[in-house]
This record gives C-alpha cells, sequence and structure tokens, in this order.
C-alpha cells in the first residue's frame, strides 16, 4: 500500500498495480475500504492498471479534516495529480457514487475517460417529487432519527446496514458481510456520521446532463438501499450511458456477482479502446 500526503497534510492511502495501461480507480462504500476491490482488481489488472483508494475515515486513511463529500472529492483529485493520470476511468459504488458526481461537479469530466456508478443515487433526500432516494424514504425527520440511534447504538445500526446491503435471499452472504474486515474493521468510527450527513444533503440531478463521457450503469435488481428506477431515471438523463442490472444483486453487484461484474468492466473498456482506435 502506497500513500501521499493531500493539501492539508491529511495522508491519503491506495494501491496500484502499476503499469503504462489504461487506469481505472476504484472508489468503495460508506464503512468500506479500497481492499473491499482486491477481487475485482486482482482480475482486471492484466489489461488495466488497478488503483483504489482508502478514502477518508475508511481503511488506513485517518478520518481528519473535512469529513465532507466535497474533501473526499478534492482527495481523489490530488490523487489522479499525484500519479499523474491522463484520463483514467473512475468507479464509484455507494458512496463512491457520490464521490464521483462530487468529483465531476468540482472538477468537469475533460480529464476523465469514463465513469461507472454502481447502485447510487444522484439525490439521497427524498420528498413528494423525487422518490428515489435513499431506501425510497429518507426525509430530514429520518435522518434525525438514524443520528440519535446511531449514537446511542451505533453496532446495531451498522450489523444491520452490513447485512441489508446484499440480495435478500442469500442468507449466507449477508451474514458473512458482518463477520468479514470490510464491514467491521475497516473505518474510523467518529467518520461515519459526519459523512452519512453530508451525504444527505446533496443532490447532484443539475449535473447530469453535462457529465458527457461513456457511462456505465451497474444497479442491484434487489437493493435494499435505493428500490425502483434509479438506473432507469440516471441512463434516461445522462447524455452517454449504458444501464446494466444484476438481477442476484442487492446493493454490491461487485461484490455479489463478482464474474458478471468483472465481465462487464472488461467489455466496457474494450469497447471504448476499439471506438478510439
Amino acid at each position: 500500500m502506497s500513500s501521499f500526503l493531500a493539501d492539508d497534510q491529511n495522508p491519503i492511502f491506495y494501491t496500484d498495480t502499476g503499469g503504462q495501461k489504461p487506469a481505472i480507480i476504484f472508489i468503495h462504500g460508506w464503512t468500506s475500504a479500497g481492499s473491499h476491490w482486491v477481487g475485482i482488481t486482482t482480475a482486471l489488472r492484466r489489461w488495466y492498471r488497478c488503483i483504489a483508494i482508502d478514502l477518508r475515515g475508511h481503511g488506513r486513511t485517518p478520518g481528519q479534516g473535512s469529513l465532507t463529500i466535497a474533501r473526499l472529492a478534492q482527495d481523489l483529485q490530488q490523487l489522479i495529480e499525484h500519479l499523474k493520470l491522463e484520463k483514467p476511468t473512475i468507479v464509484g459504488w455507494s458512496m463512491g457514487g457520490l464521490t464521483t458526481f462530487e468529483y465531476v461537479r468540482q472538477f468537469g469530466v475533460d480529464n476523465l475517460k469514463s465513469i461507472v456508478l454502481v447502485d447510487q443515487t444522484p439525490c439521497m433526500q427524498t420528498s413528494t417529487e423525487w422518490t428515489m432516494g435513499l431506501f425510497g424514504a429518507y426525509t430530514a425527520d429520518h435522518i434525525t432519527s438514524m443520528r440519535q440511534l446511531f449514537e446511542s447504538q451505533q453496532r446495531r445500526v451498522l450489523r444491520r446496514f452490513a447485512m441489508g446491503v446484499v440480495h435478500p435471499n442469500r442468507s449466507l452472504l449477508r451474514f458473512a458481510t458482518w463477520f468479514t474486515s470490510p464491514y467491521r474493521r475497516n473505518y474510523d468510527p467518529k467518520a461515519l456520521l459526519p459523512l452519512a450527513e453530508d451525504m444527505a444533503d446533496r443532490d447532484y440531478r443539475d449535473l447530469l446532463a453535462t457529465m458527457d463521457v461513456p457511462i456505465l450503469l451497474c444497479y442491484g435488481a434487489q437493493s435494499w438501499l435505493y428500490p425502483g428506477k434509479v438506473g432507469e431515471y440516471l441512463h434516461e438523463h445522462l447524455p452517454q450511458s449504458t444501464l446494466i442490472h444484476f438481477e442476484r444483486s442487492g446493493h454490491c453487484p461487485p461484490f455479489e456477482e463478482p464474474v458478471k461484474f468483472i465481465r462487464t468492466i472488461y467489455q466496457f473498456m474494450h469497447q471504448q479502446r476499439a471506438t478510439h482506435a
């Protein structure tokens, strides 16, 4: 594992398979870490330079400084600059998807080759006119209740979250997500609530029309976090998007259907190479 110092002197850790190949940056979700991608990066490293970042408060990166999605996007840009990457592809899952949206808000898409969004909504909070947020119903009152519950019963909240991100019919995998490292040991507990509350304030629907690069949408057909037609909504509003449903997945297509996910990423990247050949 390697690291660099962000402009606020916070160390940012990452893994990098190296080589002079097209670069893919993998961005994990809330309570996860870059290590969660190891199976995916191992499979793809033959063809691509695979980089997995530990976001602030996750993995080995300390939960110091500003704990906001805006800061995570700045760390991502500084990683790109540190590695001198030219037009990488960004793969953002869950909170990593919001980090990707925020990255585009701040830095645009001109320096990106393409984007992969994995089971994330552009707007977390719900209202009478927007029902495709977290859980299909996540209002300001829910956020307040979540904060109170998280402060008094953090372990219970995280256990329910970890088991709930997987397809509801896959009980063994649901159980394993709690008793394996990605959801128990790869985060700073003090960083989780500030990031969760900041995510709830984000709305990127106005940004979608500007995201004019090839975008792959990977959505779990049985997602508990984002039920409904989020993938279809994004497919309709993003200029160059392809939508793939993962029928046997909940919120975690890369880890519930890894073979299909690896094949989908490879085909998406290969198609871009063929288009520009």
